[in-house]
């Protein structure tokens, strides 16, 4: 419950940021860097999602630094040797999967970020960027649920 939870505050505090960048800037294609109201609520969102994701504890997620990640899975995939059969061993391989797609995800999420800010500029992408978190915490909700009639059916 504590995952979905963090997932709603985040995604509603950045509608909420978003909204008060659209009340104060209209559809500007910045905010005024000395906007704190805006900041702060992007920066409380930003630490809830690294909270939430800490609570998480899955070993070798790296969810903080984008370069801890690449550092990382650079570091083993060079002084790492690999079995007799030419392949790492499987939590290697799992730890590598999670470094790669942290980088991954951490790149398209920019990718993507830049696409919805320029041409929405930062109120309305904001409010589209907190409205996809809060449709995944209803989802996460929702499967949780299912998961739990399920085992109550069992």
């Amino acid at each position: 419950p504590w995952f979905v939870a963090g997932l709603a505050g985040e995604g509603l505090l950045l509608v909420a940021s978003g909204a008060v960048a659209l009340g104060r800037h209209g559809l500007a294609e910045a905010v005024d860097h000395t906007d704190y109201v805006v900041i702060g609520g992007v920066a409380l969102a930003m630490g809830l999602r690294a909270s939430t994701a800490l609570r998480m504890h899955v070993p070798g997620m790296p969810t903080l630094l984008s370069q801890t990640a690449l550092a990382q899975l650079v570091n083993d995939l060079l002084n790492r040797p690999l079995t007799a059969d030419g392949r790492a061993p499987r939590h290697r391989l799992l730890a590598r999967s999670r470094w790669a797609a942290t980088v991954l995800g951490i790149f398209v999420g920019g990718v993507l970020g830049t696409w919805l800010l320029v041409p929405l500029g930062p109120g309305r992408a904001l409010i589209v960027i907190g409205a996809a978190v809060l449709t995944f915490a209803a989802a996460c909700h929702v499967a949780l649920l299912r998961r739990e009639d399920m085992g109550a059916r069992a």
